[in-house]
């Protein structure tokens, strides 16, 4: 039993690895000025719903990751 749970979790930290990776590159791959533009939108959203702000979240870490590469678009 614990030989399975354990083959189990590597299996879900490997998937969950390779998923983070994924999206990761999404937003790095996004062009400066799509991302400045998703960001502004971002901004000027009154009432954003629970998945617009995820996204939202997912654009601002987007642009302090690039600030923080010395790029400042957004």
């Amino acid at each position: 039993m614990h030989d399975k749970m354990s083959s189990w979790l590597q299996v879900l930290l490997v998937m969950s690895a390779v998923f983070l990776t994924a999206c990761e590159s999404k937003w790095e791959k996004m062009p400066d000025d799509q991302l400045a533009a998703k960001a502004s939108e971002c901004v000027a959203e009154d009432d954003p719903s629970s998945a617009m702000i995820q996204v939202c979240k997912n654009y601002e870490r987007e642009c302090e990751r690039r600030r923080e590469l010395g790029f400042y678009i957004c």
